[in-house]
């Protein structure tokens, strides 16, 4: 009987198929051996930096911003202990450890949940970010007790200290975390998204100067990317220090005096031949220290409807009519267009064109009226009458020669450049034509016509210096390391008047401090002669006029250059230069000796 057979086959019978895969084996161990070849002896660079890259990571350390000081070495801004706690459970939501953290926090429950869930992580540390300005008080409770809350950790961090926080707050400004915005239009600059930067003020125009160079760590990680020890460290470089041309004691005086009397506006005071700011008051001001922390939603609600605009920097972003303090410049406008200082016209109490009439602020009038009497009286029909005359484009003219309707370029952050109204202006904004009465309006700085504090100062900065002015600044210098980095005077407007209009103006202008019927005589000084302007400029936000004065002194040879403007507050010759005597007197007492 036969076998079946099985299809077994013993011994050394080999066929296609056991061939085939054993080239197949001898292939994939060929292909293996060719790739650890290719990655460890061709590759071998790449993969050692990519590992070494895992093993050690990079920290940056912050380097700590430069200090600010007065003209005089008072410190103002400094640096001192922030606190920030972090959460060492990256992601991990517990409802008990929330509660916990909630009480010791005094943050609601909801809010430490997104955080957990939502906030920054340190991308090596694995630390998350729950409150990144941890008040004093709570971050020292925490520490005491921190072995109670292994999950927690209290960081410290150098921080932005305002020694005086109101004082000269719109001057200095101050430093807050990027925003995502900023961020996009900083980051190709260096900046990164944890940076803190200068938000307003100084602390923002020279944020880079005073941010000096950071420091780092390179930390060695386990595989749990945990940090271990430090391998390598690089210590930051302070940044500048930074000198302001402001002296506090006056800065003090003048903002003591706003809040004492309950103003609201704006005061400058600065050197006509540098173009240094020695006192610059915006009221009401603001608390630095609360800005630069974390400010509460009732806290914010409560400034950002604040009819007094405390955020607003009104020596150089308040835009209001200049009333009379605009009549110099309207004067230089009529002398170019060819009218005689000495001629004089009739003032009876009103100017009239048809049926509309422009009427003089006393009742009456003033009678027969030169232009040195338009100016010491502030006689409007004088203005009213010639505007008319001569037309708009001379006063335009003249105002842009003088600065209106542009920026000095001061260096404090948010200046506008206010509105020198044309009838090209005019139609674009409002698709209306130019009037007879926007340029009579104009004439006496009403109307469309806008200018900021900082602008007049400039404007009179050029009448005091017969023709110049110079770019204002409040940093005087930059130090480090000993070594000054001096803001030299530049400048901003040179003006090719005749010299007889300068003299005409000038007279003018001490005639409105001394004599009898001057509209500033709160300012008369004993043995020193004082030139100045004051307005009362109407306005849609107050019942009452807004009070300007404006001036310089020692007239002949001015050293400084002054302007005052109290929102809604009056009289500018009645309210204004009560203020302006006050500033000057207190002047006086510390540099009487050098005038």
């Amino acid at each position: 009987m036969r076998k079946k057979d099985t299809g077994i086959r013993l011994g050394n019978n080999s066929t296609s198929r056991s061939i085939f895969f054993r080239g197949l084996v001898v292939l994939i161990f060929a292909l293996l051996g060719l790739r650890m070849f290719y990655l460890q002896v061709y590759q071998e660079k790449k993969y050692k930096y990519l590992s070494e890259k895992n093993r050690v990571k990079f920290r940056r350390i912050d380097a700590p911003r430069g200090n600010i000081y007065d003209s005089r070495g008072e410190l103002l801004v400094t640096n001192g202990a922030g606190y920030r706690l972090v959460y060492l459970n990256e992601r991990d939501v517990d409802p008990a450890v929330v509660k916990e953290i909630a009480q010791l926090t005094g943050y609601d429950e909801d809010y430490i949940t997104k955080r957990i869930k939502y906030g920054e992580i340190f991308p090596y540390t694995r630390e998350n970010v729950l409150i990144e300005d941890l008040e004093p008080h709570r971050a020292l409770k925490i520490m005491e007790k921190l072995s109670d809350y292994p999950y927690l950790q209290v960081q410290t961090y150098s921080k932005r200290k305002y020694l005086f926080d109101t004082l000269a707050s719109h001057v200095l400004g101050y430093v807050k975390k990027i925003s995502i915005k900023e961020y996009e239009e900083l980051k190709d600059e260096g900046y990164s998204p944890r940076d803190k930067i200068g938000k307003e003020g100084v602390e923002k125009v020279y944020d880079r100067q005073l941010q000096g160079k950071d420091g780092y760590d390179y930390i060695e990680v386990n595989a749990l990317n945990r940090a271990q020890k430090i391998i390598r460290s690089q210590s930051p470089e302070m940044g500048k220090d930074i000198h302001l041309s402001i002296d506090m004691r006056l800065q003090r005086y003048m903002e003591n005096l706003f809040k004492e009397e309950n103003y609201t506006g704006a005061f400058i005071a600065m050197e006509a031949k540098t173009g240094k700011i020695i006192t610059m008051v915006s009221y009401p001001n603001y608390s630095l220290s609360t800005f630069s922390s974390q400010i509460s939603y009732d806290e914010w609600n409560k400034i950002l409807h604040d009819p007094r605009r405390p955020l607003n920097n009104k020596t150089i972003s308040g835009e209001y009519p200049p009333g009379s303090t605009f009549k110099p410049f309207t004067s230089f406008a009529f002398l170019e267009s060819g009218l005689d200082p000495k001629m004089q016209m009739f003032d009876n109490g009103y100017y009239q064109i048809g049926k509309w009439k422009w009427r003089a602020w006393k009742r009456g009038g003033h009678g027969y009226v030169d232009m040195k009497k338009a100016i010491v009286e502030s006689v409007n029909p004088y203005f009213y009458k010639y505007s008319d005359e001569y037309g708009y484009e001379g006063i335009v003219k003249v105002a842009k020669d003088f600065g209106f309707g542009q920026e000095t370029g001061i260096d404090v952050s948010g200046e506008k450049k206010g509105i020198l109204p044309t009838p090209e202006w005019k139609k674009k904004t409002y698709n209306q034509g130019w009037f007879k009465g926007d340029t009579i309006n104009m004439s006496i700085g009403q109307g469309y016509v806008l200018t900021s504090p900082i602008q007049i100062a400039e404007a009179y900065a050029i009448l005091a210096n017969r023709g110049v002015a110079y770019k204002p600044h409040v940093v005087d210098y930059l130090e480090r390391d000993g070594k000054k980095e001096y803001i030299k005077p530049e400048v901003l407007h040179r003006v090719n008047y005749p010299a007889s209009y300068y003299k005409v103006m000038n007279d003018a202008l001490i005639s409105v401090v001394n004599l009898k019927d001057g509209t500033v005589k709160a300012l008369r000084t004993p043995g020193l002669e004082i030139a100045a302007k004051s307005g009362s400029a109407q306005n849609s936000r107050y019942e009452n006029t807004h009070a300007w004065v404006a001036g310089y002194f020692p007239a002949e040879n001015p050293k400084i250059v002054f302007t005052v403007l109290l929102e809604g507050a009056g009289g500018g010759g009645s309210v204004a230069g009560p203020v302006a005597k006050k500033f000057i007197d207190k002047y006086l007492e510390y540099y009487g000796k050098e005038i």
